[in-house]
C-alpha cells in the first residue's frame, strides 16, 4: 500500500472527501516528520512506535572497484510495532479477521 492507496482507503471508509482525506494524510506525516527530526519519540498507541537511531560509522567495501571506504555515521528512522498490531499480524495469518482489539475490522 503507498500513500495514494492509503488515501482512497481512508476517504472511501469514513466516506469523506479525497482533498480533504489527502490534507489529513499529508499533514499527519509532516508532523511525524517534524517530530523525529525535532528529536522527538512517536508512540502510535495500538500501532507502533517511530523514532530515531544513530547508526556507527562503518568500513564498506566495493566489489566492483575494490575500493575500501568508510561510510559516516548517521541517524536512521525506525520502527517498532506494539504488541497489539503484532498479535493482529499473527490472528491475520492464521485467518482471523478480528482487529486489535477484537472488533471487527477495527
Amino acid at each position: 500500500m503507498n500513500k495514494a492507496d492509503l488515501i482512497r482507503e481512508v476517504s472511501a471508509r469514513r466516506r469523506a472527501p479525497r482533498r480533504m482525506t489527502a490534507k489529513i494524510v499529508n499533514e499527519m506525516l509532516a508532523a511525524l516528520g517534524r517530530a523525529l527530526s525535532e528529536g522527538h519519540e512517536v508512540h502510535l498507541r495500538r500501532f507502533g512506535g517511530f523514532r530515531m537511531r544513530r547508526r556507527r560509522s562503518r568500513a564498506m567495501h566495493n566489489p566492483r572497484t575494490g575500493a575500501d571506504y568508510r561510510v559516516p555515521a548517521k541517524l536512521v528512522p525506525v520502527f517498532r510495532s506494539s504488541r497489539a498490531l503484532r498479535r493482529l499480524l499473527v490472528e491475520r495469518a492464521r485467518g482471523t479477521e478480528e482487529g486489535p482489539a477484537g472488533d471487527p475490522q477495527a
